[in-house]
């Protein structure tokens, strides 16, 4: 998944790439690290030079490995992570807490309890003082869970990272319930593009609470923490709170995020040993603990900026192919990503206690792994190269430009540096140190039309709209 620009959407969604294209001069190290890595060389990568303590586990054969890293190393030596969760650290995990309101709709609908297909207004009719808009009523649930019902990020709009931590931890069901009353779709009547929105999440869990005459925390706890032993994936953390990783953003200490009717969309605390838990149960497929609904879970139902989403999980890689799924959050003081291989009955869990830790890094060299581009350059006239100068659309967001500069061809992203791209091959091109791929696309008189640019499983299809513009010199 690719996020918007914002500094705001970079710190509050979840992520594959940060950016179609980041700067590869930023990524100028080697990326070694792949899911068969030592952990703590993964754990390493992940927190970089910023402060807090970040644990990295992964599944490979059935069995668990843990790496460890703090930033400052206390004074005595640290100790190893442990399998046994009551003595590894507890951390937000945000948006990861998606999955497990994705997992509840699959199992739900398996059950027989609701379909994809029912709507918010189906499902809650007669539980509002106020009544819904006909469009917010026609919502389904396919539609909260891929993203897809045209709900704003947020209820209230968003303003600035402050503004959208106090709407996190502000809202109650009461102001839930009455924001959805008067909340405005971003277009006529859904199904949209998707477009990330955590208020759509939560309206899902919410929902699915009220279904079954409960609270969506004790939903969690009922169908899934219980049934599998994960005893510290929890909402309010009670004895637990000394175990809780100092939070951080860059050097500054931050507060733990407490939420009420955001819950479903990002409340969750947890530990690596759990999450690889969770894991392990969804790799066993439908004959393993959670049954048919691991399965279901993982099914895409939308597309979703070039790939596909399943039940609130990402989804990367060709149909029928090797697939990755994953999901990642941040909050104020916490950076989480969680990763299944099924492919190689692989899984992985990055916990870490600062909001600035770079997981772009991680995320890079998984991806550049998993789909790997070519890296042989193949000679060209450079005198071609004009042929693909010009401007091309990928949404109202985003543009990709391409010119030439001392005989290479470069390309940037709106908003953002240039890259150089080595040609692979006939109307092929690659970002090596990023693992991407593009690919020209020729019409009527063989002139270029369009390009796809495919990248750690995704692609994503543009239109040319425009010349070329300058390009600043060395």
């Amino acid at each position: 998944m690719r996020l918007p620009c914002s500094d705001l959407y970079r710190r509050w969604m979840a992520a594959w790439l940060p950016a179609l294209l980041p700067a590869a001069a930023a990524l100028a190290q080697p990326l070694p690290v792949t899911l068969a890595s030592d952990p703590a060389a993964i754990a390493k990568m992940a927190l970089g030079a910023e402060r807090g303590t970040l644990v990295v586990g992964v599944l490979r054969g059935g069995k668990a490995a843990y790496g460890v890293v703090h930033n400052p190393e206390p004074s005595a030596a640290p100790r190893g992570i442990a399998p046994n969760s009551a003595e590894q650290p507890m951390f937000e995990i945000g948006s990861v807490t998606k999955v497990f309101t994705g997992l509840l709709l699959a199992q739900s609908v398996e059950r027989g309890e609701v379909g994809l297909d029912d709507t918010v207004g189906q499902l809650l009719a007669g539980k509002l003082a106020s009544p819904l808009s006909l469009a917010v009523a026609s919502v389904t649930l396919r539609q909260l869970v891929t993203h897809t019902g045209c709900m704003p990020v947020m209820a209230d709009g968003v303003i600035g990272g402050p503004a959208l931590a106090a709407q996190f931890r502000a809202f109650d069901k009461a102001a839930f319930w009455d924001a959805l009353s008067r909340i405005r779709l971003t277009a006529p009547a859904p199904p949209c593009e998707a477009a990330y929105s955590n208020f759509g999440m939560a309206l899902l869990g919410q929902i699915l609470a009220e279904r079954h005459g409960t609270t969506w925390g004790e939903l969690v706890r009922a169908r899934i923490t219980e049934p599998l032993g994960m005893n510290d994936t929890v909402i309010q953390l009670g004895d637990k709170a000394s175990r809780v990783a100092p939070a951080f953003a860059g050097d500054r200490r931050q507060r733990l995020l407490d939420m009420a009717a955001y819950a479903p969309a990002s409340a969750l605390r947890s530990t690596a040993a759990d999450m690889l838990t969770l894991s392990r149960a969804i790799l066993a497929g439908a004959n393993g603990p959670l049954g048919p609904a691991a399965v279901r879970m993982l099914t895409p139902l939308a597309r979703y900026e070039g790939a596909e989403i399943g039940y609130a999980v990402m989804v990367r890689g060709p149909e029928g192919g090797r697939r990755t799924y994953y999901h990642a959050g941040v909050t104020e003081g916490y950076r989480t990503l969680w990763l299944l291989a099924p492919d190689s009955a692989e899984a992985l869990i990055v916990l870490g206690s600062n909001a600035r830790a770079p997981l772009q890094s991680v995320m890079l060299a998984i991806g550049k792994s998993r789909y790997p581009v070519p890296t042989v350059e193949v000679p060209i006239d450079p005198q071609r190269l004009d042929d693909y100068q010009g401007q091309f659309r990928i949404n109202k967001a985003k543009t990709l430009s391409f010119a030439v500069r001392s005989g290479r061809l470069l390309v940037r992203e709106t908003g953002r540096g240039y890259n150089a791209l080595t040609p692979i091959g006939s109307d092929r091109f690659a970002v090596t140190a990023i693992g991407a791929e593009v690919t020209f696309r020729r019409g009527e008189g063989n002139a270029v039309v369009g390009v796809a640019l495919a990248q750690g499983g995704s692609r994503l299809d543009a239109r040319r709209v425009g010349e070329a513009v300058a390009v600043p010199q060395d």
